[in-house]
């Protein structure tokens, strides 16, 4: 005995299969695409983190770096007609000009410790694009 397919059990299998091979493919692609959205963002919002001293030695650069470092005595210069501050960080291994475009944080003064996000500059100024101070723990053990 031979069994027999009809017509419509037969296209009925195919769009199953066809469906789930769609289903598949889109899934993939979804997949791929959060993927590389995910990887490129990593990427770009990472930015390596370096004391005053290496930064100095790299020299200037193109690539957003972050540089930790003490406000140094009387070099904040404050406009806040431009919203310009300037000061300069230092640490053992020397000191690194610092030009910021921003709100002057309330808690910024000498001897503070900052830390900058941006880029060295071939006019050896580092132009920051973001100021993070650092504050003293108050839950310190006496």
């Amino acid at each position: 005995m031979s069994e027999s397919v009809s017509s419509s059990e037969f296209s009925t299998k195919r769009l199953m299969t066809g469906g789930r091979l769609k289903f598949f493919i889109g899934g993939a692609v979804i997949v791929v695409v959060l993927g590389w959205l995910i990887l490129s963002n990593i990427g770009a919002a990472s930015a390596h983190y370096l004391t005053v001293e290496e930064m100095l030695a790299q020299g200037p650069s193109d690539r957003m770096v972050r540089v930790s470092g003490l406000v140094v005595a009387e070099t904040i210069d404050w406009d806040p007609q431009e919203l310009v501050l300037r000061f300069e960080i230092a640490d053992d291994g020397g000191s690194l000009p610092v030009v910021y475009h921003g709100v002057r944080p309330d808690m910024f003064q000498d001897g503070t410790q900052a830390v900058v996000e941006g880029k060295y500059t071939s006019s050896n100024v580092f132009e920051a694009s973001t100021l993070l101070l650092k504050c003293p723990s108050k839950y310190v053990e006496e």
